[in-house]
């Protein structure tokens, strides 16, 4: 073998030895990192719980304390997220990820309560038409959903809801009761007692200049389900 080879070869050696080397060191690191206490759960981080108790969601995810974050699987943090939406019927979706060196954190979605219904005393239905719990009395300038079958499966509610987040604040805000006897028939009642005929949730905007035009004329009653027409009664 030549020297020019030979010189050749070494460097080559030495590339690979160093190579060798660096993934060694990343395995090593990766070992600690995945064992080490020092990289271990030891902080619960909870957002979003303003109506749910934060301290309930904390000790849902209580038994990963202790745990070095590696080892704590997405597929264990999906389960654990999945207890917390158990925790109360305000939350309606959880996660739960990790943030190094050592916190657990729970980002909780609560439900919006967007009406209320008679069922038994108040309950309170969020923006898919859910009703999801029960309380003393509903949320101020919550409106009152009145239809015969206040659940998420009930065509008319799912008509009403989407009505209701389809308004512009300025109507919104005046609406104290809401009902549909069809998808295509959403009612609501103003503060004043004025009733509004609104059709579906389609054409918000022209529906709302109608009204808002119409409600300077006399009358209790206003139809705006075709908004080039509004009437008055």
């Amino acid at each position: 073998m030549t020297s020019t080879a030979t010189r050749r070869r070494v460097p080559g050696l030495r590339r690979l030895l160093l190579i060798v080397l660096a993934v060694s060191v990343v395995v090593a690191l990766g070992a600690v990192a995945y064992f080490s206490p020092l990289l271990a759960a030891r902080d619960v981080s909870v957002s979003g719980a303003a109506n749910a108790p934060a301290d309930k969601v904390t000790e849902v995810v209580e038994p990963l304390k202790g745990r070095p974050l590696l080892q704590i699987t997405p597929g264990e943090r999906g389960r654990y997220a999945s207890a917390v939406t158990a925790v109360s019927p305000w939350i309606d979706s959880a996660t739960v990820t990790v943030k190094y060196p050592s916190t657990l954190v729970v980002s909780v979605t609560e439900r919006e309560a967007v009406a209320f219904a008679d069922r038994d005393g108040v309950t309170l239905i969020d923006a898919k038409g859910v009703p999801f719990i029960k309380v003393k009395e509903p949320p101020i300038l919550t409106p009152k959903l009145t239809t015969d079958d206040p659940t998420a499966d009930d065509p008319n509610t799912r008509a009403a809801i989407a009505v209701l987040k389809s308004l512009p604040q300025d109507v919104r805000g005046q609406v104290v009761e809401i009902g549909a006897d069809s998808p295509a028939n959403v009612r609501f009642v103003l503060r004043d007692k004025r009733v509004v005929y609104w059709g579906d949730d389609s054409k918000a905007e022209a529906k709302a200049a109608a009204l808002r035009m119409v409600m300077t004329r006399p009358g209790r009653e206003f139809t705006v389900i075709n908004p080039d027409i509004p009437t008055t009664r």
